[in-house]
């Protein structure tokens, strides 16, 4: 007697279940520091103080600072000391917002960057240009929160479930003769 087995309508074939079975295995041994690791808060204070300092807001988010901070960590090792020595001399010299780029570009060349980063951060929620680009936040990134009150980020429905499915309105559209 002969048997037969019957392959599943969906079409699961043995090399998927491979495939499955080493994608797994793969991100198994994935060492766990390519992933973003938040940042202590300890750490988080300073790039926290200097956010508050360049956004002119004094209720930003800290769990949202520890992962802007740690994505901008991933792309720039030095990112978190360059931060803390700009901060440090922002305070020691006591420089004022409106005087900030003028007395970087000429006392601190070198952190000139630092500020940009910071604000793409806060304010496009996005770390990092082009192929190095992050996400870190997209609906609490502080140009949604700017109009939050007349306009919300365009992604999102907030309507019942499935209410996007069917035209809100419907158009009798017809052509309109025009004199000549």
């Amino acid at each position: 007697m002969t048997s037969h087995f019957n392959i599943p309508s969906f079409g699961l074939q043995r090399r998927h279940l491979l495939g499955g079975a080493l994608a797994a295995s793969v991100v198994q041994l994935a060492p766990l520091s390519w992933a973003a690791q938040p940042v202590s808060p300890a750490a988080t204070g300073a790039f926290m103080a200097l956010s508050q300092y360049l956004t002119e807001r004094n209720h930003l988010s800290p769990k949202l600072a520890g992962r802007m901070q740690a994505g901008l960590q991933s792309l720039d090792s030095h990112f978190t000391a360059h931060a803390d020595a700009l901060w440090q001399w922002v305070q020691a010299q006591q420089v004022t917002l409106a005087q900030l780029n003028e007395r970087l570009k000429a006392e601190k060349p070198e952190l000139l960057a630092i500020p940009g980063q910071i604000m793409q951060a806060w304010y496009l929620g996005i770390v990092g240009a082009g192929t190095q680009a992050k996400v870190v936040t997209y609906e609490f990134a502080l140009n949604a929160q700017t109009v939050a009150d007349k306009l919300r980020p365009p992604s999102y429905s907030y309507g019942v479930y499935g209410s996007w499915t069917s035209n809100p309105t419907t158009f009798n559209l017809q052509r309109i003769a025009r004199p000549a």
